[in-house]
């Protein structure tokens, strides 16, 4: 069987819906952020639960209004029908929040996508609305990212199912690592480059999808080996 696991922001949503927001209602505070998550010097969880935390008051209908303005790959539900009819598994992982994918999704009538992401919560804290991120998808041994997705690949795939991975960035660059067929733009070429992972490069889900009509129709789809080791490993490891 093959599954399919793409990225949301910069992948399934052509733009970064969680840095768009950050920058916008945590200003000067998300702008030195994002260069120090880029540079290593911050974990994921400390981006968000920061960001957060910066963000001095927000209803959630200011949320929702402001996420409205985004929309998907316009290719993407072309895509989703694709891996219906192919009986492939198509599941979004995502290292942003949940409440504005699935918004995103929602608006886009594709709620049905099932999809793991940070969670996201709207508190009235001291007479404040605040929103409040939490992480219920955390890796013990790994706290780099917020929602582990090298974890929800092992998770739910056999031994013998192909992995796909779609992605663009930083968050991606662990998952790759254990995916046959990866789909990369933006930093995550380099990063492929850098670490010898074969990739197809894409600009849109348009592109993906012609590819994988093409890999459909071979007799054999092999695994890499590099990936079936990596993922060998975490399984010896318990």
């Amino acid at each position: 069987m093959i599954r399919v696991f793409c990225d949301f922001d910069g992948t399934v949503c052509s733009q970064d819906v969680g840095e768009q927001f950050f920058l916008k209602f945590a200003g000067e505070k998300a702008e030195q952020n994002i260069q120090r998550l880029l540079g290593d010097e911050i974990t994921m969880q400390e981006w968000l639960t920061e960001l957060c935390e910066a963000i001095t008051s927000i209803h959630q209908k200011e949320f929702l209004d402001f996420v409205d303005q985004f929309v998907i790959d316009p290719h993407f539900s072309e895509f989703s029908r694709f891996c219906k009819e192919q009986k492939i598994l198509l599941t979004i992982l995502s290292d942003g929040l949940d409440a504005y994918i699935e918004r995103v999704l929602s608006n886009a009538g594709l709620n049905q996508i099932p999809f793991f992401a940070n969670h996201t919560e709207f508190l009235n804290v001291s007479g404040r609305d605040k929103l409040v991120a939490t992480f219920p998808y955390t890796d013990a041994e790994c706290n780099l990212c917020g929602n582990c997705k090298r974890n929800h690949i092992l998770n739910t795939s056999a031994d013998d199912d192909v992995i796909v991975y779609i992605g663009d960035g930083f968050s991606d660059r662990c998952p790759v690592r254990y995916a046959d067929i990866v789909f990369a733009k933006r930093q995550l070429i380099k990063h492929c480059q850098d670490q010898n992972i074969t990739y197809f490069e894409f600009n849109n889900f348009g592109d993906v999808q012609i590819k994988m009509e093409e890999i459909v129709q071979r007799k054999r789809i092999r695994h890499r080996q590099e990936a079936a080791r990596a993922r060998r490993e975490v399984f010896m490891q318990g």
